[in-house]
């Protein structure tokens, strides 16, 4: 491979380091910037001396100078967007809002900071739109950490977006001022693009095929059901509904097809490549710029850009351009998974997609056809898995069968839908296309909905800590180097890797073997114990934590897949009797681990104080009234509990209670709590 065909492979990797030197050492280094402006003189220097003497056996001081240029660039660009202002009462609508059940989500931008605010519904709040100018009083919230063990951090997510806090406004919180100072550009692709919607739903798109159609064709994902994008997980085909390479795609070869007309003299070719430049960015805007489009449109810009100078590119190269220049304008996109995912399934692609097809020789047309798709499929879950097992700890099963099927409907789906949108003022043409649009995401989510049915469709509970992820990655860039340079030497080097990792698995493996925990978790409004013995998981909880199994995915099973246990755990509730090796329990007394813990209930209150039980912990839960003066009658507590399901007014006052008598104290709304740290 001659590494100097692809440079900006290596740019890239040097502004990535960058990036991640920010985030480790924070600003404190940009103190030093005059080494940044020496070093760029020295480089200046050095280009005119090999210009002069035109000696290359000390071009690597040149190279190695210019590698520390771009990391100090990535780390200065990464200080400048971490910079924020001090905020005001005045903010501006960034995005267009969302309705939800209960709220109306806006991303107000701070002049400097964003702020996520949820707005009581109103038909005032309804009608905001992209670019208001508002004005409002309540106070801003910071966002809390991750209340239980592995939780995801959503804080962390939002401050990678630049989002720092949020706030939620009733009716009279806040005012319109009637200023707009919205982009015009965006205004109007917006604007633009609200108008397909409503155009999609007038040609018959409704219900969950206009959420699946509008995330598909205009990337808006706010009205796709929970169900239905839980669906597309299961069957590996969520990447469908981001917008992406092929829409890109499709949209030029319909372009270029529609500009046919203007010839292929020289004025008529620029004429028409600037026209599809236009039209490939306008289409990015519409659907967000996600680092997907982006990495479609600045790709096949570069080809566009190619043919104008006539010079033919790299896709590596490309590839390396074009995320270069998304992490020259957002450093934070290098922490998003939508970035990550993107650039490497289609670096697995271009790498792996033609050595897997060539393994098999296929004579029948359409089997080929098949084996060809299967091969991309394969190529782009091979580069992910190590993305998809470390951030969500899963992995689809049923990916090849699903990209088979997905593959030619979703064709259709955005040529159809293209089409529709282009020509929806055309009566009758326009429900015709609208029913063809319809039928094939019918289709579609009828299609994943059969294949997450599927046993096993889905693998949950995998897990890699920051290591044997840092490891899985060498394993990827071996085996991509392996396959594309076919050096013998390198499968050494592959074996001594993978034994490294699988030694890492069992020692994780036996060291969590003989873990032991009794763990209290904080879950808004519910109450979840969990006692674990080695690899022995029991849980037991409210009645109505069982139902709600979004909050037990939320905030319960990445822990339960670091430690190795079963995602569907002993279950018990807290009314039952336990008596097991592991758990007894008996009415309001649980025992395990040597650790004895009670649950108030004012009924079962003693009056004599020589009968008191001695208890290493008491939980009060739900809405019960504050009175440690009885409880001390009946119990003598280590320490009180107050669980996640008691009011916040109510939460307070225990504590402050506890406090005047002397009884240490923990509220469950901090964050779990594990029964066994004081013993």
């Amino acid at each position: 491979m001659n590494w100097n065909k692809y440079p900006f492979i290596r740019f890239l990797l040097a502004l990535s380091l960058g990036i991640m030197l920010h985030d480790v050492l924070g600003s404190a280094a940009m103190e030093f910037t005059w080494l940044y402006l020496l070093l760029l003189l020295g480089i200046g220097v050095l280009f005119l001396l090999f210009c002069t003497l035109k000696t290359y056996r000390v071009q690597w001081i040149f190279g190695v100078a210019t590698i520390l240029v771009f990391v100090y660039l990535g780390y200065f660009r990464a200080c400048l967007r971490e910079r924020v202002g001090e905020g005001s009462a005045i903010a501006r609508v960034y995005e267009p809002p969302t309705e939800k059940d209960n709220a109306v989500k806006v991303l107000l931008d701070m002049r400097g900071f964003k702020v996520m605010a949820y707005f009581e519904k109103s038909e005032e709040s309804l009608n905001l739109s992209y670019g208001d100018l508002l004005a409002f009083s309540a106070p801003i919230e910071e966002i809390t950490l991750p209340m239980n063990p592995e939780e995801f951090d959503y804080r962390e997510y939002l401050n990678r977006r630049g989002i720092t806090g949020r706030v939620y406004l009733k009716q009279g919180d806040w005012v319109n001022t009637g200023v707009n100072e919205g982009n015009p550009i965006y205004l109007f692709a917006y604007r633009f693009r609200d108008g397909l919607l409503q155009a999609l739903k007038r040609c018959g798109i409704t219900d969950d095929e206009f959420g699946v159609g509008a995330a598909i064709l205009l990337g808006y994902d706010e009205s796709l059901p929970a169900q239905i994008r839980q669906n597309y997980v299961a069957a590996g085909s969520m990447h469908i509904l981001c917008v992406s390479g092929m829409h890109v795609g499709i949209i030029y070869l319909l372009a270029s097809f529609v500009l046919g007309f203007l010839g292929k003299g020289k004025k008529m070719a620029l004429v028409r490549r600037l026209i599809l430049l236009a039209l490939i960015w306008f289409y990015a805007l519409l659907t967000g710029l996600s680092p997907s489009i982006m990495r479609a449109t600045l790709m096949i810009s570069f080809v566009l850009l190619g043919e104008l100078i006539h010079r033919k590119g790299f896709a590596l190269n490309s590839i390396a351009v074009s995320a270069f220049i998304l992490l020259l304008i957002d450093p934070n996109n290098l922490f998003a998974i939508g970035f990550q995912l993107s650039y490497v399934a289609v670096v697995g692609i271009v790498l792996l997609q033609k050595p897997i097809y060539s393994l098999i020789y296929v004579k029948n047309k359409l089997l080929d056809k098949v084996w060809e798709i299967t091969a991309v499929s394969l190529a782009a879950q091979i580069a992910t898995m190590p993305f998809a097992i470390y951030y969500f700890k899963q992995f689809t099963t049923y990916f090849w069968l699903s990209n088979l099927l997905m593959t030619p409907l979703s064709f259709v789906v955005i040529m159809s839908g293209m089409l529709l949108l282009v020509l929806s003022w055309v009566p009758w043409l326009n429900i015709a296309l609208g029913k063809v649009v319809w039928i094939s995401i019918h289709l579609m989510n009828e299609s994943v909905s059969w294949i997450e049915g599927l046993p096993f469709s889905l693998v949950k509970g995998l897990y890699m800590d920051d290591f044997q992820f840092a490891l899985s990655l060498i394993l990827l860039v071996l085996f991509l180097l392996f396959v594309n340079l076919k050096k013998k030497r390198m499968m050494l080097e592959l074996l001594v890797v993978s034994a490294v990792f699988a030694l890492s698995l069992a020692w994780r493996s036996q060291r969590l073997s003989q873990q032991s925990q009794f763990l209290v978790y904080s879950v808004r409004n519910h109450t979840a114990i969990n006692i674990i013995d080695g690899f022995d998981n029991v849980l037991l909880c409210d009645e109505g934590l069982p139902t709600e199994s979004s909050s037990i995915d939320y905030s319960l099973k990445g822990h339960w897949a670091r430690d190795q246990l079963s995602m569907n755990p002993v279950c018990y509730t807290l009314t039952e009797d336990v008596n097991k090796e592991l758990v007894i329990k008996r009415k309001h007394l649980l025992s395990a681990h040597g650790v004895l813990l009670a649950f108030w209930d004012p009924g079962m209150a003693l009056t004599e104080s020589r009968h008191r039980i001695a208890v290493d912990y008491l939980m009060v839960r739900e809405k019960q009234r504050p009175d440690l003066q009885q409880v001390v009658k009946t119990y003598r507590v280590g320490m009180l509990l107050v669980d996640g399901s008691v009011p916040v007014y109510l939460s307070k006052e225990w504590v402050q209670q506890a406090k005047n008598m002397g009884i240490p104290c923990y509220e469950l709304q901090n964050g779990s709590f594990d029964l066994l740290a004081k013993h």
